[in-house]
């Protein structure tokens, strides 16, 4: 991850020590929005009474994905090969994108977690080995919610 996140994170994670929640908004808001989905403080407060902290690899992840360093993509999102696609563009060459788009559909859905994902992911995996782009996939459950961490490594 970059040296921004890493700031980032540890600048959060001391005003949350400090219990400075409101100041966590005023400087996040974009990304608390993005990620967390809070789109007022009042939301933001809420959210961290119930929470109570933010863990740091979670964070980091919000972090990364609003900086567009990976793609996060919720667990109920359904079909998402066209944002998986899309997000892909530019960060990879164009003939393995190409490879890429005839391949089957990805689909996300949390109740069907007995491999479904990681065999859907599996031929975009080799493709992009192939062009020397590692894929990589985890499931991190964040907040009740449920995520899916898609990050793309480039060489």
């Amino acid at each position: 991850m970059s040296a921004q996140v890493d700031q980032d994170v540890k600048n959060i994670q001391e005003l949350l020590s400090k219990e400075e929640h409101r100041a966590i908004y005023d400087q996040y808001a974009p990304m608390l929005q993005d990620m967390l989905f809070v789109q007022t403080s009042e939301e933001w407060l809420d959210f961290i009474q119930q929470e109570g902290t933010l863990e740091e690899k979670p964070l980091r992840l919000y972090l990364s994905a609003w900086q567009g360093l990976c793609l996060l993509l919720g667990c109920y999102e359904g079909e998402v090969t066209q944002k998986v696609l899309g997000w892909l563009k530019g960060r990879i060459p164009d003939e393995l994108l190409e490879k890429l788009s005839g391949l089957p559909p990805i689909v996300i859905d949390v109740d069907e977690m007995n491999g479904t994902l990681e065999n859907q992911i599996a031929p975009y995996q080799k493709i992009l080995s192939q062009g020397g782009v590692p894929l990589h996939i985890e499931f991190e459950d964040i907040y009740c919610v449920g995520a899916y961490f898609l990050s793309i490594e480039t060489p």
